[in-house]
């Protein structure tokens, strides 16, 4: 019984161990940080408490690859047999659903744990150089491990509700959202009751008071500060190490109630591919329509991008939340601070976290069903090239990005002190191309990892994109450009060090496309 229980489990932890690939992962990892415990004992000369500074940037970056990880590797552990319908052949190896759940999720939280466990005993010698004690790692170790416990079980549990691998990294994304601005709130909240008058004295208000600060020291990133303050003393064992276990608990519990129901009565024919309407519908302009002169960009456009449906839908969406910031703005004293001077920015910082959002998910996206449903050979059997395919698809996912562009472009209207001497100051200012050229480099090397994982090619992106803009010449050119004595921008001018931005990272994105090809190539002689 028990053997039949842990089956995939136990294979899952096997096929783990014996593949290189995870082990050099692993070791890429701790030797990154190796770089920048050296960079800390570097900087301890002329830097007070190095070991501090270190230990923060380690801990923190953690938090936002498991963040990452749980939007792209944990929403996937249900939803991708789901889409290549092999479910039913689990079941029919003689797994129950306690035995999926196990196999599929669990072996992937203890993946990413053991990338915490690895780094541990680097993180120990921050202490000698100062400013971190070891209880101050431990605790924040203790924070992270109960944090993705939490995080993979609620992506399970989306993974197992929803039917698309995408639908489930947006619900999880949306809780994780929730879970992050919950202290906030709760903060606001309990400053607001007790001006009102409300008192621990008085028992029903000591119980609401209470679940508010349980609220706000619930989260990992509270919990991180906390823990980053000098002469931390705490206990290890928090509030938010026991309601991170116990939710994850929770959630797993859920899923494994709703996997019967959820995947068993699921309806036939297969996952639906995009937010599509039949043309013989109500709502038919929405529709796909007729397939263009252009097959690549059509398909990629209603399948990637959404079609016509999606872009109504993110254009309600994004008027909605302009709404929101506004009413928002309105209310006296909000918990957020705003007020309708800052409407402009706040939209602004919206709308381009949006479109940044929305340009990843269509670069990890933009192979992926041909690898999946292994139709690459035939589409590359298709009279036209590699490039053409490529950059067709690529303009079909571009035209997807129409509403977040289109918020972003109207948000920079609303920026007080926003003139047209300024505009074009802006756009000529090398750092910002620098900038921009930057995230396209990322948005390649998103689409060429695409190629060789099945998942988590977000996070290993932007995990890499570290050593990658070390390489190349554009992560330096932020400082190089600079208005400085010794920068482009002071003996050049403007233009010419802006068309040296554009001249390098075309090289570099140039490579990326190379590689790309290759790899397309490679995966269509399989």
């Amino acid at each position: 019984m028990y053997y039949g229980l842990l089956a995939l489990l136990t294979r899952a932890l096997r096929l783990d161990a014996r593949q290189l690939r995870n082990h050099l992962f692993r070791l890429a990892f701790v030797g990154f940080i190796y770089l920048c415990l050296l960079w800390a004992s570097i900087q301890s000369g002329f830097l007070g408490a190095p070991g501090l500074s270190f230990f923060s940037q380690i801990a923190w970056l953690n938090a936002m690859f498991i963040t990452c990880a749980g939007i792209g590797f944990f929403s996937s552990a249900i939803t991708e047999e789901k889409e290549e319908e092999t479910i039913g052949l689990l079941q029919m190896a003689g797994l129950d659903h306690l035995g999926i759940l196990l196999g599929k999720s669990t072996s992937r939280l203890i993946q990413v744990m053991l990338l915490l466990v690895v780094q541990f005993p680097f993180m120990l010698l921050a202490v000698t150089l100062g400013g971190v004690t070891t209880l101050q790692i431990v605790a924040a170790y203790v924070d992270l491990m109960a944090y993705t416990v939490l995080l993979a079980n609620v992506a399970l549990l989306c993974s197992v509700v929803f039917q698309r691998g995408g639908t489930a990294a947006a619900y999880t994304t949306l809780l994780m959202l929730i879970y992050a601005i919950a202290p906030r709130y709760a903060a606001f909240q309990k400053t607001s009751l007790i001006a009102m008058g409300w008192t621990k004295s008085v028992w029903w208000q000591s119980r609401i008071l209470d679940c508010l600060d349980w609220m706000e020291e619930s989260c990992v990133f509270y919990q991180l500060m906390e823990v980053m303050t000098t002469g931390f003393a705490k206990p290890i064992l928090t509030r938010q190490v026991g309601s991170n276990i116990l939710g994850g608990l929770l959630c797993f519990g859920l899923a494994w109630l709703l996997f019967g129901p959820r995947v068993n009565n699921a309806a036939p024919g297969g996952v639906s591919r995009g937010a599509l309407v039949k043309s013989t519908s109500r709502m038919k302009f929405l529709s796909p329509g007729r397939c263009w002169s252009n097959p690549f960009i059509w398909k990629d456009f209603q399948f990637i991008g959404g079609g016509y449906l999606l872009l109504a839908g993110k254009l309600a969406v994004y008027g909605a939340l302009f709404l929101g910031i506004v009413a928002t703005s309105l209310t006296p004293q909000n918990w957020f601070g705003w007020t309708l001077n800052d409407v402009g920015p706040v939209y602004c910082q919206c709308m381009l976290g949006a479109l940044a959002l929305e340009a990843c998910v269509s670069a990890s996206r933009i192979f992926h069903d041909e690898i999946r449903l292994q139709t690459m050979s035939a589409l590359l059997m298709m009279p036209r090239s590699i490039p053409y395919i490529g950059y067709s698809k690529a303009i079909g996912c571009i035209m997807g990005l129409g509403p977040a562009a289109l918020g972003f472009a109207l948000s920079l209207n609303m920026l007080t002190g926003m003139t047209y001497s300024k505009l074009v100051t802006g756009i000529l200012d090398p750092r910002l191309w620098a900038a921009i050229m930057t995230f396209l480099i990322f948005l390649h090397l998103i689409a060429l990892l695409s190629l060789f994982v099945k998942w988590g090619a977000l996070p290993a992106a932007f995990f890499l994109m570290g050593p990658v803009s070390t390489c190349c010449p554009v992560w330096q050119l932020l400082l190089v450009v600079g208005p400085g004595p010794n920068g482009l921008a002071s003996i050049w001018g403007e233009l010419p060090a802006t068309i040296t931005v554009w001249i390098l990272t075309g090289l570099v994105c140039f490579v990326f496309q190379m590689m790309i090809a290759a790899r397309l190539q490679e995966l269509g002689t399989k």
